[in-house]
């Protein structure tokens, strides 16, 4: 069985220009751009967490997965089994967090890059901002 929700394709080998959390309004926006020059704005509301490793200046995505909670909880066991009791992504026990994500609607998002910037978002909503 697949772990993959959907897929967003108009985030293939987008460089990353920016992006800005702001915690008090629980949004995270990403702002890329295209190879052909067109730029695509990721917008995620209902912000729980984000995590982000290998950032660097020419970060370049390879795509972004809505996955399972369950693949979630399979795919990132090792890093939320030693961040979680220091509040991480946002509770005291895994269990605490699977139903706070449960209860609130979290989706969860997963960034994989071709360089640099990947990770996952931890977020009710998510919209693209395409031309």
């Amino acid at each position: 069985m697949s772990m993959v929700i959907q897929s967003f394709d108009h985030l293939h080998d987008n460089r990353v220009l920016c992006y800005c959390a702001d915690f008090e309004a629980h949004i995270l926006h990403v702002d890329t751009r295209t190879e052909a020059g067109e730029n695509v704005s990721v917008h995620f509301t209902g912000l729980l967490a984000h995590w982000f490793e290998n950032v660097i200046r020419d970060n370049i995505l390879f795509g972004m997965d809505e996955i399972t909670v369950d693949g979630f909880f399979e795919q990132y066991k090792d890093l939320l089994g030693g961040a979680v009791s220091y509040g991480f992504p946002a509770c005291c026990s895994i269990e605490e967090l699977r139903e706070r994500m449960d209860r609130e609607h979290i989706r969860v998002f997963v960034i994989d890059a071709s360089l640099g910037l990947c990770g996952f978002v931890l977020a009710q909503e998510v919209e693209l901002k395409c031309p």
